[in-house]
């Protein structure tokens, strides 16, 4: 029992337990100003003020349904970017998901590392 625990013990001293967490990165890689950004996936909801160029925001999430990501993107100049992208399923961890955006596209990326 005890050498089954030693390895795992070592794994989460060495990588924590951020392993563990979804992770949301989102960029701005246009050359404007995002005026407002929501990203909505299962019942969380993020909505993003004034978000400059090549900036970049990070947030967690627990995945409490099946479920995938809207995003709307209003751009300065009064532009919006929308979709719906990706998806999850209750219990999925250790996910990394990428939203970019540039003047006029939505980028998405997503990893899904276990269930």
């Amino acid at each position: 029992m005890i050498k089954f625990f030693v390895p795992l013990i070592s794994f989460l001293a060495l990588t924590g337990c951020d392993g563990l967490k979804n992770r949301i990165l989102i960029k701005n890689d246009s050359a404007l100003i995002c005026s407002v950004m929501t990203v909505t996936v299962c019942d969380s909801t993020w909505t993003i003020h004034s978000m400059a160029p090549g900036e970049q925001w990070e947030s967690t999430v627990v995945y409490t349904r099946d479920d995938h990501f809207q995003v709307l993107v209003e751009m300065d100049d009064g532009q919006t970017l929308e979709g719906h992208f990706g998806y999850v399923t209750h219990g999925i961890t250790g996910d990394l998901v990428e939203i970019s955006f540039t003047g006029d596209s939505i980028s998405f990326s997503q990893s899904i590392s276990s269930y």
